[in-house]
Order: structure tokens, then C-alpha cells, then sequence
């Protein structure tokens, strides 16, 4: 695939640009008062302005700019979280402190995420460019952007978990596996001081570590392996030890608000909306008993798929990281019991770095655009008083079990691409013996 130029990537990133600009010009409704004549509930509902970082503002008073996980409370009966504390890991929410200084209200609180957002979304147009050429198209220029770069900081996450495929896959660290497991490790570690979710991406790499067949005496690739993952490790505790040291309470109370938070509605996960009308009862015994089931089957996902990498690693020689960790993320989200509307931006980067059809891109982009329309005017027609089903809620429940379906499918089809990462770099082999004179094939060359 040939390399875009200046120009066309520039154009790339203007295009990032207006995208993040619609999706923060979509959400300024919501920061100020509704319509006449309209609710708060239907105003969302019909221009679809909701955006977690507004919505945060008030009810965690991020406007007294006080130190989060130090200061903040939490509270079961409501569910509350207050005092600067929100419901993300560490870095997650000092981030959002630190943006929340320079301004005193949830619109300037948004336009300056939004601006950030776009900073963000160009570090990674321009990263996806150099590993995978025109390719990085697929998330420059299709919706996702427009509709969640200013819905919350999934961004951060994204931005961590290319760099980590960069250093596993930039030439200049061949020579150095333990820089590039080291830093791959320290990038997917600091992503998950963001959000979770690119912690799982350290188990792949450190499979590579330990798996692939180049010559490495055990000893070296225990070492490489300890590398990974003390360097996914490292963030992760610098962000959170502190913390649990000043206020083991303050550090805490987002895990018990995750942990206590209903799996309702507005999750959109295939636990809620399959375990109707039971998951509607605010009966609290059957939202632990969901609590648990939705641990163990993405525990058991994870597992699985982990092992299949296992199996491949030993089959081929070479460990399909890259493929495991997009795998790992698909079952993550279908078997997690929250998978917010936002979480597609965790995956388009897949979608660039992986050969997956066209087909099964244009698929889950459209299951998401309907869960997203049909979220919001669903909640539109309830908030006016329509009870009787509408196309909203079909529109609702197509992008629902669409995006589930997708996610289970694609979980098998990462895991039997190729990477199309340009510069794909493999350690060095041990010379091959005299009787095996036969090239590799194309194939085998670029497999991971």
C-alpha cells in the first residue's frame, strides 16, 4: 500500500479536525438550558447532545478543582461519586482534573476537551499513517469521530494503545527486544491508568515474549517477558500506590461505584437488554448475580482467547499478538456488562492495523450508528410520553445484538488476519540448518 504524502496527509488530519469540531458542536446543546416547551430528558433525547464530559461536571463537582481520589466521597444509596473523584483509573481522573482547571463552567470544561480531543485524534491519524499508510483512512474519515471525540476521554486509551503497537512494530527496535517489549509494555500500561481495557494488551506481548521461536535461549526471554510486563506494571502503580497510601477510602471509591453500578439501560450491553424484563427490576440481588455473570464470562473470554494465542504461537513459532489483542478487546466488550456507545473508538484502530474486510468495518459501524440513534430517540419518544414500540427501538435493538454478533465474529477473524502494518518487524531467526534450505513464504514471513 503506498505511502500518502504531505498533502494527503494533511488532508487526513484538517478532516480529524472537523470531525472532533461536529462532535463537540453536537454536544453544546446540552450545557445550556432546553427548548421551551421541552424537558431536559427530551432535549437530549432529540439532539443527541449528551456527552459524559458536561454531564460530569455538576455531580462530581469538578468545579472545585479539588484534588481527585484524595478528597472525593462515595455514596451507595444514590450512587454518588463528589468531591472531584470520577468513576475512571487513576490517570484517568487527575487528567481530567488538570483540564478541568483553566475553566469554571461544564461548556468550557467541554470546548477545552474538545480541543484536546482533537490534538489527540491527530497524534493518532498521523501514527496509524506511518504504520499502515492510507489505511489510516478507516479512522480518519469514517463517524466514529464525529460522534464521540468530545463524548468522554476514550481518546487517551486509543492514542496509548497505537504508540504500544508502534514500539512492537518500528524497525530501529529489532535489534533491542527489551526496549521494544519495555516501552510496548509501558504504553499499553499507561493506557490502562486511562481506562482498563489496554492492560489486556500486555498479556499478549508477553506471550510473544515467551512463545516466539527465534533462537533465544529461556533465560533472555523470561527476561524480555518481565520487561513487558513490568513496564505495563509501572504506570499503573505510579498512578495508583499514592493514592491508596493518602486515602485508601478516596482510592477506593470509584472500584465500589463500578462495582455497585446497575446494569441498566443505559449500558447497552447484551446483559441488560437479554435478561429483560428481569434486569429492569431494581431487584438488587439479581443485578450482583449480573455483576457476576458478566465477570466471569469476560474473564472466561479472555481466557480463551489467550489460549487460542497459546495454540497458534506454538503451531506457527510466531505469536499473533496483534490479533490476540484485538481479539481480546471484542470479547471484552460483548461479555463486559457496560459497552457505551464510545467504546467503538477503542476498536477502529483495529480495524487499520489488521487486514479485516471492508465488509465486516462497514458492518459494526453501521450496528453502532444504530445503537446510537436509536438510543437517543428512543429516548426521546419515552421522555413525551410514547409507550408503544417504535422505530426507534428497533433501530435500538438491531444496533444492540448487531454490535454483539459483530464483536463474537470479529473476535474469530482478528484472530485470522494479517497485520498490515507497513514496517512489520520480526526478530532475528537462527540460521537455518543445511538440510532446510527453503525460503519461508510471504505468509510466514509477516505473520505475528
Amino acid at each position: 500500500m503506498r505511502h500518502p504524502g504531505r498533502l494527503e496527509q494533511l488532508a487526513m488530519c484538517v478532516l480529524v479536525l472537523v470531525l472532533t469540531g461536529i462532535s463537540l458542536l453536537s454536544k453544546l446543546p446540552c450545557t445550556g438550558p432546553p427548548p421551551p416547551g421541552l424537558t431536559r430528558a427530551a432535549h437530549i433525547g432529540r439532539s443527541a447532545c449528551w456527552s459524559d464530559v458536561a454531564a460530569l461536571w455538576t455531580p462530581r463537582d469538578l468545579g472545585l478543582h479539588r484534588l481527585p481520589y484524595v478528597n472525593g466521597t462515595f455514596t451507595s444509596h444514590p450512587l454518588t461519586l463528589t468531591g472531584g473523584t470520577v468513576e475512571y483509573p487513576t490517570l484517568g481522573g487527575l487528567w481530567i482534573w488538570l483540564t478541568a482547571l483553566p475553566v469554571d463552567s461544564a461548556r468550557g470544561f467541554l470546548v477545552l476537551t474538545a480541543v484536546v480531543a482533537g490534538v489527540l485524534a491527530v497524534a493518532v491519524t498521523l501514527l496509524l499513517v506511518r504504520l499502515t499508510g492510507r489505511r489510516a483512512w478507516v479512522f480518519a474519515a469514517t463517524p466514529p469521530l464525529a460522534l464521540y471525540a468530545a463524548y468522554n476521554w476514550d481518546l487517551l486509551p486509543v492514542l496509548c494503545t497505537v504508540l504500544g503497537v508502534t514500539a512492537m512494530t518500528t524497525p530501529r527496535f529489532r535489534s533491542s527486544p527489551w526496549l521494544r517489549f519495555g516501552l510496548a509494555g509501558l504504553a499499553f500500561g499507561t493506557g490502562a491508568a486511562f481506562k482498563l481495557y489496554p492492560i489486556m494488551f500486555v498479556a499478549a506481548i508477553v506471550l510473544a515474549a515467551l512463545l516466539d521461536r527465534d533462537g533465544r535461549p529461556l533465560g533472555r526471554r523470561v527476561a524480555q517477558a518481565s520487561a513487558a510486563l513490568g513496564g505495563g506494571l509501572l504506570v499503573p502503580l505510579l498512578a495508583n500506590v499514592p493514592f491508596a497510601l493518602l486515602d485508601l477510602d478516596g482510592w477506593l471509591a470509584p472500584v465500589r461505584f463500578q462495582a455497585e453500578r446497575a446494569t441498566g439501560a443505559s449500558t447497552l450491553s447484551v446483559w441488560y437488554w437479554g435478561l429483560l424484563p428481569w434486569s429492569s427490576s431494581g431487584d438488587p440481588a439479581f443485578q450482583h448475580r449480573m455483576t457476576a455473570l458478566s465477570t466471569a464470562a469476560t474473564a472466561l473470554g479472555v481466557l480463551v482467547v489467550l489460549a487460542v494465542t497459546v495454540v497458534l504461537a506454538l503451531r506457527r513459532g510466531r505469536t499473533p499478538w496483534l490479533q490476540s489483542a484485538a481479539a481480546l478487546l471484542a470479547v471484552y466488550m460483548v461479555c463486559n456488562k457496560v459497552d457505551s456507545l464510545q467504546y467503538v473508538l477503542w476498536l477502529v484502530p483495529f480495524f487499520v492495523v489488521l487486514r479485516v474486510g471492508g465488509w465486516w468495518v462497514t458492518a459494526y459501524l453501521l450496528a453502532d450508528l444504530a445503537a446510537f440513534v436509536g438510543w437517543f430517540r428512543s429516548q426521546y419518544y419515552g421522555a413525551i410520553g410514547q409507550t408503544a414500540l417504535t422505530w426507534a427501538d428497533q433501530a435500538l435493538a438491531v444496533g444492540i445484538w448487531g454490535r454483539a454478533a459483530l464483536l463474537v465474529a470479529l473476535a474469530v477473524v482478528f484472530l485470522r488476519s494479517e497485520p498490515a502494518v507497513q514496517q512489520w518487524s520480526e526478530p532475528e531467526r537462527p540460521p537455518a540448518a543445511p538440510h532446510d534450505a527453503s525460503p519461508p513464504t510471504h505468509s510466514e514471513s509477516i505473520r505475528a
